[in-house]
């Protein structure tokens, strides 16, 4: 199987997984045998062109051409407008990061009680992980992840923490809006502002 159709079949293959449904049920809405469905996902037949389309349909999917330039464009939109049940995946290859974070976060809720900033790490946390984030934005979450890690159980923590999650709230809005990571003032005074 080409790279190019192998990664848009992973892609279908984890909706369908996060959808909860297994390869007979999807054969069933599609019309297609499991073991046609099970020999695509695994990579040892080619899909064609209208079995991949009844696959993506079936679970809530659709193609769509879209031209090079507007490409970011709809990724932004499709990032913005999304929910938690769409499964809008844009070929995140740092789920088990995610999945590590995610537990860290959890473990230290069990552990010191739930606060407003680690339920703001969790929630970002969770939306970053759908999105299509560049290397260097990674690793920014990797990086804080790290700190959170080192000052889980310091005196220290809490500023610690209430930092981390500002600077994944940054980068979440950046992800979601394409806002600068840097706050903008609310009023600004200019020299040549005669209206002010």
């Amino acid at each position: 199987m080409g790279y190019k159709s192998e990664h848009l079949v992973s892609q279908v293959r984890e909706v369908r997984e996060a959808s909860g449904l297994s390869q007979r049920a999807l054969s069933e809405r599609t019309g297609q045998t499991q073991s046609h469905i099970s020999q695509i996902e695994s990579g040892k037949m080619e899909p064609g062109l209208s079995s991949f389309i009844d696959m993506a349909r079936a679970l809530d999917l659709e193609l769509v051409l879209v031209p090079k330039k507007l490409v970011s464009g709809v990724a932004a939109l499709m990032r913005s407008q999304a929910t938690p049940d769409m499964h809008v995946h844009a070929g995140q290859p740092n789920d088990k990061r995610f999945a590590r974070a995610e537990r860290l976060v959890k473990k230290l809720k069990q552990v010191y009680g739930s606060s407003a900033d680690l339920d703001r790490i969790e929630a970002y946390l969770r939306f970053l992980r759908r999105v299509n984030l560049s290397d260097q934005e990674m690793q920014l979450v990797r990086g804080e992840m790290d700190r959170l890690e080192r000052h889980q159980a310091s005196p220290q923590a809490d500023p610690v923490v209430h930092d981390i999650a500002q600077a994944l709230q940054r980068l979440r809005n950046s992800a979601a809006h394409g806002v600068p990571s840097e706050p903008r003032p609310a009023y600004a005074l200019d020299d040549g502002d005669e209206n002010a």
